[in-house]
């Protein structure tokens, strides 16, 4: 496998097992944190390197940490986003007009981000950008510069314009990861993202225990489960309905778990409580964790705004909504990724697949 030169943006969990993964991979890895952040990680800035444990082996040393973007991304093959989904806004707006037309952006996980760097950007001179469907580790955090990588995900691509998905695909495949499926286009993507319809029910049912200031939350050891999977099942139906309407057969938990089509909620018991890679992993412990306040506004909402746009009701997912609001105090449909943030909002359902195909729009 040929050397290339990847950008990593983030400081999370993902960024720094992503950062590590890419160097072991042979690749030259630039990480990047917002200087508002840096302190966080400021470790790593002063050693250049990230600790690991579990499936992948460390210490291991970076070739740049940095707060300039303009230095992480000079030169730079590929330039990864791995942050939480309510970050893409900003990088977008920090990337705008920093770009070769030649990189290539990958997200992960995407959760419509394409769609969302598009409008920021612009048709003109804008780069190929790929949604991921999951992160590709089941990983934590452990100490400042260190992460424990407790196991790997099988995902998933898709490219905006769809269009270049057979030309750039196999060598995504070489220089990143084994991606299993390619989808039609990043809608089919945005919809296939599992979290949303993953953690709501665990969430959503268990938030008191959440909010215990003397209670050690573990989603898939206390969180899951058989009422919270009932709810995780409707709540995939509903958007399963808007993929129909589109064409797609979505299999987004049935992807990530080895789950059948058409599995109940015992299996899906199953498959979380009885992860020996997810039980281990310890929290949410507040409502503001981003298990509640990334899949309400950045998963739930624009799969509404999708399903609105399409005339597919899904009110079980409006309803859980609605209970995100009242627990946030805040107004999820307004604060989150609207249709308008995507760029999709003046568009029919045709126009809507020609865009995501093509990457042009008539309504520009």
């Amino acid at each position: 496998m040929p050397n290339k030169k990847i950008a990593v943006l983030g400081g999370g969990h993902g960024a720094h097992t992503m950062a590590a993964d890419m160097t072991v991979k042979g690749h030259t890895v630039n990480m990047y944190e917002m200087p508002q952040f840096k302190s966080n990680m400021q470790k790593v800035f002063d050693t250049c390197t990230i600790e690991t444990t579990g499936e992948i082996a460390g210490p291991i040393k970076l070739n740049m940490v940095t707060d300039n973007i303009e230095k992480a991304i000079e030169g730079v093959d590929y330039i990864c986003v791995v942050t939480p989904a309510f970050a893409h806004g900003a990088y977008a707006e920090l990337l705008k007009g920093k770009v070769k037309k030649d990189q290539i952006i990958v997200v992960f996980p995407g959760a419509f981000a394409a769609l969302q760097f598009r409008k920021v950007f612009g048709e003109k001179d804008c780069p190929v950008i790929a949604d991921v469907n999951n992160l590709p580790y089941d990983t934590r955090l452990i100490a400042p510069g260190k992460v424990s990588v407790y196991g790997r995900n099988k995902v998933n691509i898709a490219f905006l314009p769809a269009s270049v998905s057979d030309s750039l695909i196999d060598q995504l495949r070489e220089d990143l990861f084994p991606f299993e499926k390619v989808y039609n286009d990043v809608l089919e993507c945005g919809l296939s993202i599992v979290n949303p319809a993953w953690h709501t029910g665990p969430c959503l049912l268990s938030v008191t225990s959440i909010e215990h200031p003397l209670f050690n939350f573990y989603v898939y050891e206390h969180g899951w489960t058989p009422s919270a999977c009932k709810l995780n099942i409707v709540l995939d139906k509903e958007r399963k309905e808007v993929g129909k309407v589109l064409g797609y057969h979505l299999r987004p938990m049935e992807d990530f778990s080895g789950m059948p089509d058409g599995f109940d909620w015992k299996q899906l018991y199953a498959a979380g409580h009885g992860s020996i890679s997810l039980t281990p992993i310890c929290g949410p412990n507040s409502i503001h964790d981003r298990y509640l306040t990334e899949d309400a506004p950045f998963g739930l909402v624009p799969w509404t705004e999708i399903g609105r746009i399409l005339g597919v009701p899904m009110p079980i997912t409006n309803s859980c909504i609605d209970i995100y609001n009242i627990i946030h105090e805040t107004d999820w449909r307004e604060k989150g990724l609207t249709a308008e943030d995507m760029g999709i909002d003046k568009m029919s359902k045709d126009e809507l697949i020609s865009y995501v195909r093509t990457g042009k729009s008539t309504h520009n």
